[in-house]
């Protein structure tokens, strides 16, 4: 029998590190309660009708959304559940750690809900390995100690046992830790650690914004104040934070501390939002294009019913490969069908789409665009055959206009249309500004103008359109391409950088040298 409730650990922050399992279960939730310490950006795996709950105040103690108490969230999982509703319960890191999964299970148990839980990647180990710390280390101490450093435990009577931890030999990794950091490390002390064992504070471990500060235990609540450390962060205590110096990586890269928003389609932004996580930045997936069929599906089966009509197809995308694909199988046909018939692929993102499906093309222009294709027509002498051109439904006229201009013939046929799609409302909240109770954005990629247009479109809910306005003109924006450029720039967009080709690659190195020219 298929649990009711899911009880899952999402991981420290990036979304990297959620588990295959995690990922299943919100793709299939119809309830997620979700805390905030989890990256909003992994609610884009929920179903777009899923009803999503926040469970406690937004970033820096501000609220983003309604907040509920843990006695309103054990009803809601079990009024939901009866209901017949499937529900995710979203914890940041494992639930198991200082998370109250098991106070949830058990009252989910007492009403009679079944229940599961999936385990989740820890901050208690991930924040400090990105630190470049390791918990445990053959040549300096076997063990390791998980510790709240939260007061609520003395309030329930749970004392820490510090007398003991003072004269263990192992890590302290104490969680929960900013408030109460120069009380704890006193408390450290006067059980008889040394004042100048090595100390460390890790803010938002595995983020592109995390921060370490490096002490001992005699001065690191007097250095994280000076330095204005907020929670999240963990407090490590042991000589296995003198290696940091040695082995610290996360925080050298060079987009480390950067905000930057992804607005590429969600399954086609996932590569660029990985590889700017791995140059440092604070990726965050921000899909401004969504696909659907098209209105009248009419034209693109018609284009199978008389092949011998037409000299070539264009192709300008990779969803106009796979439209053309999903359109071969409804006829019950393959690639073979296509044989003689030219194949012109705009990009090799598209060319790759093709030959993925089978379909290796004849033409792909050097500049992916409108105009680097008829250039390449013109070089292969083959602009004036008969051309049917599959795209979305929105584009510009070059191609029509080119092609007719030589002699050829041209047909449009809209293979998909670009839509807006519903991003989750705490995703939103999340980019408003630090002023606004966000965590704002130093940089944006547009790949389209019409992802420009989605985007102001989407991020003004709820917001004055100039909030975003300002937002924009003080974060670094990188488009692809010129015509990208010239569509952005017509919406009031300052551009900073244009990508010489949709490679990730390329708009890294964007993103790298407009960021540092802001420095």
């Amino acid at each position: 029998m298929s649990p009711q409730v899911s009880i899952v650990g999402a991981g420290p922050w990036d979304p990297e590190l959620l588990t295959l399992a995690a990922r299943d279960r919100l793709a299939r939730a119809d309830v997620v309660v979700v805390d905030y310490l989890v990256n909003p950006a992994m609610l884009m795996h929920c179903r777009p009708e899923a009803e999503i709950h926040q469970r406690v105040a937004g970033p820096h103690g501000q609220r983003i959304g309604p907040k509920l108490d843990q006695e309103r969230v054990n009803a809601l999982m079990v009024e939901a559940a009866k209901a017949g509703r499937y529900v995710v319960r979203l914890k940041g890191g494992d639930p198991m750690i200082f998370g109250r999964g098991a106070e949830e299970a058990a009252y989910l148990r007492a009403h009679g809900v079944d229940f599961e839980f999936v385990p989740g990647v820890s901050s208690a180990v991930a924040a400090p390995e990105c630190a470049g710390i390791p918990v445990t280390h053959r040549q300096h101490t076997p063990a390791v100690s998980f510790v709240s450093g939260y007061e609520a435990y003395e309030k329930a009577g749970l004392e820490v046992a510090w007398q003991h931890l003072a004269n263990s030999a192992g890590t302290l990794v104490l969680l929960m830790s900013v408030k109460n950091c120069r009380a704890n490390a006193q408390r450290l002390i006067d059980a008889g650690r040394e004042p100048s064992t090595p100390a460390a504070v890790v803010r938002w471990g595995t983020r592109g914004i995390q921060r370490t500060v490096v002490g001992t235990l005699a001065d690191i609540g007097e250095r994280i104040e000076a330095a204005g450390i907020r929670p999240p962060a963990i407090l490590i205590v042991g000589g296995v934070v003198g290696l940091r110096e040695g082995i610290d990586w996360f925080e050298r890269r060079p987009l480390h501390g950067r905000r930057i928003l992804v607005t590429r389609a969600a399954d086609q932004g996932a590569r660029l939002v990985r590889r700017l996580s791995a140059a440092g930045a604070d990726a965050v997936p921000f899909p401004c294009l969504g696909v659907a069929p098209p209105e009248d599906a009419a034209p693109l089966d018609a284009l199978f019913e008389d092949l011998d009509a037409l000299d070539g197809v264009i192709v300008s995308s990779p969803n106009g490969a796979r439209a053309l694909f999903e359109a071969l199988r409804r006829h019950e046909l393959d690639v073979r069908c296509l044989a003689g018939v030219s194949i012109a692929a705009i990009g090799t993102g598209t060319r790759d789409a093709l030959i993925a499906g089978g379909l290796r093309p004849d033409i792909v222009p050097a500049r992916a665009h409108s105009e680097g294709l008829l250039a390449a027509l013109d070089e292969a002498k083959l602009a004036d055959r008969r051309w049917v051109h599959l795209r979305a439904d929105e584009g510009r006229a070059v191609l029509h206009e080119g092609i007719e201009a030589r002699g050829g013939s041209y047909r449009l046929v809209v293979a998909y249309r670009t839509i807006r799609p519903a991003l989750p409302a705490l995703l939103l909240r999340s980019i408003a500004s630090v002023d606004e109770g966000g965590e704002g954005f130093d940089g944006v990629y547009f790949s389209s103008g019409k992802a420009a247009r989605h985007f102001l479109e989407s991020a003004s809910q709820g917001r004055e359109p100039a909030a975003l306005r300002e937002q924009l003109a003080r974060a670094r924006v990188v488009v692809l391409g010129p015509v990208t450029r010239e569509a952005v720039e017509a919406l009031g967009i300052r551009v900073d950088r244009v990508a010489a080709s949709p490679g990730e690659d390329d708009v890294v190195a964007a993103f790298v040298e407009g960021l540092a020219d802001a420095d």
